[in-house]
């Protein structure tokens, strides 16, 4: 692990401890002391996402880096699907023929 890796997780610790703890402090069901953990992931992510942030910021490459991979990229189209073959016509069930009562 290097060492910004341990400090992002150093990070989400703290908030998880710190959630946790109110929540339980506050007498809350076991379910709420769950979603604190999804929810004290939110700071964590919203510092790594941000590429000015000095101590978790993604760091993102140079724009000429990114034009030249993307210029060796080449563009493969899909296959167009076809559509199901329609069931034959014999295939369909035979239905009764309506008869009338003699008088």
């Amino acid at each position: 692990m290097n060492e910004q890796l341990k400090a992002l997780l150093a990070s989400y610790g703290r908030s998880v401890l710190g959630a946790a703890l109110a929540l339980y402090l506050a007498g809350t069901p076991l379910e709420d002391l769950l979603y604190s953990l999804v929810a004290a992931l939110v700071p964590v992510a919203l510092r790594y996402l941000n590429p000015k942030d000095a101590a978790f910021g993604r760091k993102l490459p140079p724009v000429e880096e990114i034009a030249a991979a993307l210029a060796d990229v080449k563009v493969v189209k899909a296959p167009a699907k076809k559509a199901p073959a329609k069931a034959a016509a014999s295939a369909k069930p035979a239905t009764a023929k309506k008869t009338t009562p003699k008088k």
